[in-house]
């Protein structure tokens, strides 16, 4: 598999996550998982961090979003949904 192509099985549901900022340059622009289908944000983080350490640095400082609208922890995560991966960023 060629970068940003990587992928992790852990359930029934797979699901592709858009990357940006420093993840996309590490990890590529898109990662894809397995979760389980009633998978929450939570699992979904859960799985990315078991699947590639880039991931495990940023823990839930990291912002997802889900159809485009930040998701809290709980929020489920369906299939078909566009799901997004923001790690934190700095300026000055």
């Amino acid at each position: 598999m060629g970068p940003g192509a990587g992928a992790a099985k852990i359930g029934a549901m797979r699901v592709t996550v858009l990357l940006f900022a420093s993840l996309k340059d590490e990890v590529g622009p898109a990662f894809a998982v397995e979760i389980g289908e009633a998978a929450t944000v939570a699992d979904l983080r859960r799985a990315l961090e078991a699947a590639h350490p880039a991931f495990a640095r940023f823990g839930r400082r990291a912002m997802v979003a889900v159809n485009e609208a930040y998701a809290a922890d709980r929020d489920p995560v369906r299939p078909g949904d566009t799901v997004a991966l923001l790690p934190p960023v700095a300026g000055g």
